[in-house]
């Protein structure tokens, strides 16, 4: 862990949020890609099996209708990766705001003791200079 420990929280939000957009932007581009792929392997190999035996306007209803099979699956599986990173998101979001909540609760009980604290940190750091 780096930096203070109060900033922790805040770092959980930022990392969620960031590795959420992420996850969308990756789930439509691969299903772009997915797509184009299909569409274009299934095209090539399958219109020129299918033609032979069934025709073509057969051919390509049943090409037509795998590639869309694989775009939807690759979409909904795109869609519950970013729900489950969402859930994240809001789990370190909860845990921000309590930790502000106790922060803020805590500072005027503990502000008369913030001479003490300077002192001691000062002391310290003189002792090891």
């Amino acid at each position: 862990m780096k930096g203070p420990p109060l900033l922790a929280p805040l770092r959980d939000v930022v990392a969620a949020r960031t590795g959420v957009a992420a996850a969308r932007a990756a789930a439509a581009i691969l299903t772009a890609a997915l797509a184009l792929t299909s569409a274009l392997l299934l095209l090539a190999s399958g219109l020129a099996a299918l033609t032979g035996r069934f025709g073509f306007p057969v051919a390509a209803l049943v090409l037509a209708a795998v590639v869309a099979v694989l775009t939807l699956a690759v979409h909904l599986i795109g869609r519950a990766v970013v729900a489950r990173r969402m859930v994240r998101v809001a789990e370190a979001r909860s845990r921000t705001e309590a930790d502000l909540a106790l922060a803020l609760a805590l500072t005027p009980s503990l502000r008369p003791l913030l001479p003490l604290v300077g002192f001691i940190a000062a002391f310290f750091v003189a002792r090891r200079s």
